[in-house]
């Protein structure tokens, strides 16, 4: 498993300013109460997993405490997650006997109050504990419960990470195809989430299994999709693990592929990188590739120089990965040298190693390098004993499966889709014969009163003829009836007829309404004039919207507003109406200019004229805003808002202006702060960006979610060098491809500006 995923780098500053600020013997350590107590160790846990990736060992301490705390307390629960974070800062240390004994203990203790998530996460780290050890058979245990513990839980993230452990292991074990699987599955999952690091990680993952199985086009594939990942995620959170792992695996395929001049400017960008972070586990591994690489270009001083410093390294770290390795190829060189007596040890060693933890790949190499070692000192029974084991174990080898599976896997993307489209119309399907199936019950409910009705009625009959009489009254009731049903049919008809009367009014007036609102609103032609290159997305739930725009223009100032009232159709309309009538008041006629003033000015007026008081159930009427004031000359620009944001693109750079956490109207509790006054300089050719809600939580797509925020925020970096004619027909399809069946949530608006 790769450990460093889940590991969070901060800044060497940050983390000696949080050291030399906290001292576990002075305020740390001493509490006055449980409630304190439990302050504490939240804390020191806290602290621990910051500075975990830079400073392991004062991780450990802070670990430590935080259970020494969370046992004098007695709280489980925090006794639980600090044995897991001293445990976790352990094995970053490569200390795996003391990581064991406290992930041992925090899997115990979540067991005991029935955390599942906590039991998963101990297990897994036990298992990450147990490969880097070499006991892969173990770890593949953990990682099997984990697995177990979070397809209950239904936990994706968890499952794609424990299927990318399972397939670490299932690759040391030359189990290609199983390996394969799991990684695809990760990836697939990953997807999904929409989860870069892990689509990153699986892909990486995947190219070592590419690399093993000789195909190197397709494994520089991989590795290049998840390099271009990790170097966005280098660039935006100063992580570079993992370009460091991806520049490693280009140096080792490149040494596969036979072109070594690569493979060592790699090898040294990585031993560099490594150094420079002072990455002692990933300078040992770099070592290490570097001597195979330097063996190969028969360099055999510098490849053992390399070799003997990556396994003293390793020894002193506790690290048990590529011991293997290291050992046959210095058994290489010493048979190169003709000291055959050193490199058959070093053989035997390598073999040992490899078969005591089943590396299959490690084992064919070793029956290989003693077979030609038996045949430089003329033991022709030997080399041929082992050359039969090695070719045996290659065929065994020799799965050809991953590359079938690799092409599936885009296959089975739209299969998947296909069997959701296919689940769907099935429901429509089944909807649509239980539709059938009530309706031939209901005949068959009517045919049967039907033939009661029929039998009361010939048995009626049967009286009746015995005495003119009766059946003379029965006929005059049965009139009467008739009479009845007849006027109660034209009552009802009446009343639908008046009701549809209604509607069609109501109807009208809405529409007229709409009319009304439109007026308010500013006219194209004075839109035109103002803004120029622009265009304005609007989409109300209802006839009437609750979102308005408005535009004003006071010499050389424009100022620029999208606001959602709350609630949509007619109420929201008035709101809308209030608003704009407000804002009129405040800029024209008031003059005041400044965007967080507006905002203060506008949230008074609401609160006057809708009667609001603080603390007093009732109405929370009021609007969501962001408002914008543009210098034409300078473009300079003042921004504030309620709620809402504004976005500027400009070229690739993406600028969000955040607005105040609070509403134009009254608040949960009262507010006194003022709105908050932003300026931003703007630039020809930036595209501005003011929207209401009620695109960003539309419900749809495949399983009715949200579009949420930063899908938004992905669309409109991806249209904003199109024309603004274009940009609105892409929002428009995309909604319309997004939304599907599903219902209109809330009114929709989006005006964009080129400037």
């Amino acid at each position: 498993m790769k450990k460093w995923c889940v590991i969070i780098f901060i800044s060497l500053a940050s983390i000696h300013n949080v050291i030399g600020s906290i001292s576990i013997n002075d305020t740390l350590s001493t509490y006055s109460s449980v409630d304190e107590g439990v302050q504490k160790a939240k804390k020191l846990i806290e602290l621990s997993e910051e500075i975990r990736a830079m400073d392991p060992q004062k991780a450990a301490e802070y670990g430590l405490e935080a259970i020494r705390i969370s046992k004098e307390i007695t709280n489980s629960e925090l006794q639980q997650m600090a044995e897991f974070t001293a445990g976790f800062a352990f094995y970053i240390q490569n200390d795996f006997e003391k990581a064991l004994h406290h992930l041992d203990n925090s899997l115990e203790i979540s067991r005991n109050i029935e955390n599942k998530p906590g039991e998963a996460a101990s297990l897994n780290r036990i298992g990450n504990t147990f490969q880097l050890m070499g006991e892969y058979g173990k770890a593949l245990d953990y990682y099997n419960m984990a697995m177990t513990i979070n397809k209950e839980l239904e936990d994706d993230q968890e499952i794609a990470r424990t299927l990318t452990n399972l397939g670490s292991v299932y690759r040391l074990h030359g189990n290609y195809e199983l390996a394969i699987n799991q990684h695809l599955k990760a990836l697939g999952i990953y997807e999904g989430l929409k989860n870069n690091e892990g689509i990153a990680w699986s892909a990486l993952n995947i190219a070592r299994l590419f690399k093993m199985m000789k195909n190197y086009p397709k494994s520089l594939d991989y590795v290049n999709q998840s390099l271009e990942i990790y170097q966005n995620i280098e660039d935006k959170q100063d992580l570079s693990i993992g370009v460091t792992l991806c520049l490693k695996e280009f140096a080792s395929i490149y040494y596969e592929m036979g072109n070594l001049n690569f493979a060592v400017v790699y090898g040294e960008r990585v031993l560099e990188r490594n150094r420079r972070t002072n990455n002692m586990l990933g300078v040992a591994n770099s070592l290490s590739t570097l001597g195979k690489i330097y063996f190969d270009v028969k360099n055999y001083d510098q490849s053992e120089q390399y070799l003997i410093q990556a396994k003293n390294l390793k020894d002193s770290l506790n690290d048990n990965t590529e011991n293997a390795a290291i050992l046959r190829y210095l058994g290489k060189i010493h048979l190169n040298r003709g000291e055959t007596l050193k490199a058959k040890n070093y053989f035997n060693n390598s073999l040992d190693f490899a078969k005591n933890q089943n590396l299959k790949q490690e084992i064919k190499e070793a029956y290989l390098d003693l077979s030609k070692l038996y045949e430089n000192t003329h033991n022709s029974d030997q080399a041929l004993r082992y050359y039969k084991k090695y070719i045996a174990l290659k065929d065994s080898l020799n799965n050809q499966k991953i590359n079938e599976l690799a092409l599936q896997y885009e296959f089975d993307k739209e299969q998947r889709k296909r069997e959701f489209e296919e689940m769907q119309k099935d429901i429509r399907q089944e909807a649509k014969l239980q539709r059938e199936k009530i309706f031939k019950w209901a005949f068959a409910s009517g045919f049967l009163l039907m033939l009661v009705l029929a039998f009361v009625i010939f048995n009626s009959y049967q009286r009746k003829k015995k005495t003119n009489i009766l059946l003379t009254k029965q006929k005059n009731e049965i009139a009467e009836q008739k009479d009845e049903i007849e006027a109660q049919r034209d009552f009802v008809t009446k009343q639908r007829d008046q009701i549809a009367h209604q509607n069609t009014i109501i109807t009208d007036s809405i529409e007229y309404a709409k009319r009304i609102q439109s007026a308010l609103f500013p006219q194209k032609k004075f839109l035109d004039r103002v803004l120029g290159e622009y265009f304005i997305y609007m989409k109300p739930k209802n006839i009437v919207s609750g979102d308005f725009y408005w535009v004003a223009e006071k010499g050389n100032k424009l100022i620029i507003t999208v606001s959602d009232c709350t609630g949509h159709g007619v109420p929201g309309a008035f709101m809308s109406m209030l608003g704009i009538a407000f804002l009129n008041e405040i800029v024209n006629k008031n003059k005041i200019l400044k965007a967080g003033k507006i905002l203060d000015q506008l949230r008074e007026n609401i609160i006057d004229s809708l009667h609001q008081e603080y603390g007093v159930k009732g109405s929370k009427d009021g609007m969501d805003m962001a408002l914008c004031i543009l210098d034409k000359k300078t473009l300079e620009m003042q921004f504030a808002g309620a709620y809402n944001s504004a976005f500027v693109i400009r070229g690739n750079e993406f600028n969000e202006l955040k607005a105040d956490k609070m509403p134009i109207g009254i608040h949960a509790i009262k507010v006194d702060k003022p709105f908050s006054n932003q300026e931003f300089k703007l630039e020809k050719q930036d595209m501005l960006y003011l929207f209401s809600d009620g695109y960003a939580d539309q419900f749809g797509g495949e399983k009715g979610m949200k579009f949420k925020q930063s899908a938004f925020k992905e669309l409109l970096s991806q249209i904003a060098g199109l024309s603004v004619t274009e940009q609105q027909e892409k929002i428009a399809s995309k909604m319309l491809e997004w939304q599907g069946d599903f219902s209109q949530l809330d009114d929709m608006m989006i005006m964009g500006i080129r400037i």
